[in-house]
């Protein structure tokens, strides 16, 4: 039994260490989108741009970073949703190798212990009337 925990454990170490790599990168991607812009900036800045230029420039410069978030939002939501998805399926496998109900089993079953308990209460119900019909008949 403790076998498969620490395969678990293992696997899930895994996982987090490829969710820091993948992190890890969209940082370095981060910081070299920055760069460009920075060094976009620096080129405007050394030129005497007309006010016309400037607005057009910057408006494109807007829409690219814009551009670029909404790309890096939708990637580290694709993140998220996998590694969640992988947490699931390993915590699945995991309840399932080590043979131990899961939420859903353990509601099925108290909901089956609860109709067959009132089952019984009107068999014994059933019971007891018979036994006083008898009784006094």
């Amino acid at each position: 039994m403790r076998e498969p925990l620490e395969a678990a454990q293992v696997r899930f170490g895994q996982i987090e260490e490829e969710a820091q790599r993948v992190l890890k990168d969209l940082m370095v991607r981060g910081r070299a989108g920055r760069k460009d812009i920075e060094h976009m900036m620096q080129r405007l800045s050394r030129q005497d741009w007309n006010l016309p230029e400037v607005k057009h420039r910057l408006g494109k410069l807007r829409e690219q970073g814009v551009e670029r978030a909404a790309e890096w939002r939708g990637k580290a939501e694709t993140f998220r949703t996998e590694a969640l998805e992988r947490v699931t399926d390993l915590q699945t496998r995991a309840v399932a190798f080590l043979g131990v109900a899961t939420r859903d089993q353990v509601e099925e079953l108290s909901r089956e212990l609860e109709r067959l308990a009132k089952r019984l209460d009107r068999a014994e119900k059933g019971r007891r009337n018979a036994k006083k019909a008898r009784a006094e008949g």
